[in-house]
């Protein structure tokens, strides 16, 4: 075998290698994706109360806009009232025109026996109220631009300010949704490593129990059995699976010496190994049978972690 081997450390090693080969890869990829989803539910949540305190802050300023646009609309009110008042006077003075005409100012006194300061004097209250409604012309207009202006302003604040709102509420939500989803997938990937370990566990068990079992000399038939054959190992591999063990570690040869004449035969046997299995003699000068009756036996007794490179074939 590729490592050294002591029969006296061979019961942990066994239920060691055993549990590293059947469970560790499985293990480490669970507890890996558990990390990451940790880190990744850790940095959803610390992004939310930025998420919330925006959201907050946007509801405030839409309030702030409303109250805005309603501390105006009184203003607003004050103006149109003004400018309704300014049109029906305009339209009284517009009807006194008409119904008065274009008389002269000059024949109406001579007809009315009156004086030329009375027609001088009639003729400047004139003039003044037609300043006047002149100047209430101007303020008019005046008065519906500038309306005009406060309310479109106010209103763009105020979409402004529910658009942000909006925007605000969208990514939290969106935040809450993916921080949710990642938890789920963390309790998924903790209850999948649950599986894992106690599948870990019944097989380091069930290892412990084999190694528990003391080898007798039953199980550690010593010589050729009677007729040549030796028995099948109860609740041993299959001859596929040897057959892949022996071929990673020797090529299948039976005669195979390697680890300068450490490693011998078809499983590369350490001498120990194969005289606590109850073999005699050296392992490479064994029938082929012999090799793989006493392979079959470790493989029972301790598992395939006894060959640590080739036990990837042992499945």
């Amino acid at each position: 075998m590729r490592a050294p081997l002591a029969i006296a450390t061979a019961t942990l090693m066994g239920i060691a290698l055993t549990s590293i080969t059947l469970g560790v890869p499985g293990d480490d990829s669970a507890r890996s994706r558990i990390r990451v989803l940790e880190q990744r539910v850790i940095a959803a949540n610390t992004a939310i109360p930025a998420a919330r305190a925006a959201e907050a802050d946007a509801a405030r300023r839409l309030a702030e806009a409303r109250t805005r646009l309603a501390a105006v609309q009184p203003a607003l009110d004050r103006r149109a009232a003004a400018h309704r008042a300014g049109q029906a006077l305009l339209a009284r003075r517009l009807r006194d025109l008409y119904r008065d005409g274009d008389t002269d100012p000059l024949v109406t006194l001579l007809l009315s026996g009156g004086n030329l300061s009375a027609v001088a004097s009639d003729a400047a209250d004139q003039e003044r109220i037609a300043q006047e409604d002149a100047a209430l012309v101007g303020r008019l207009k005046s008065d519906r631009v500038e309306v005009a202006r406060l309310v479109a302003a106010r209103t763009r604040d105020r979409d402004d300010a529910a658009a942000a709102a909006k925007e605000a509420r969208a990514k939290r939500d969106e935040l809450v949704s993916l921080r949710n989803e990642r938890a789920a997938a963390l309790r998924a990937a903790k209850a999948s490593l649950a599986r894992i370990e106690a599948k870990a566990a019944r097989v380091a068990a069930k290892s412990k129990a084999r190694a528990s079992t003391p080898v007798t000399a039953a199980d550690t038939t010593a010589g050729t059995p009677a007729g040549g054959a030796w028995p099948a190992v109860p609740g041993g591999p299959s001859p596929a699976v040897l057959a892949r063990i022996a071929s990673c570690e020797s090529g299948g040869n039976p005669k195979s010496i390697g680890g300068g004449g450490q490693f011998r035969g078809k499983y590369q046997f350490m001498t120990s190994t194969w005289e606590a299995m109850g073999g005699k003699g050296d392992p490479a000068k064994a029938s082929e049978a012999e090799q793989d009756y006493r392979a079959a036996l470790l493989f029972v007794k301790w598992g395939p972690g006894q060959w640590p490179v080739c036990a990837a074939f042992a499945r």
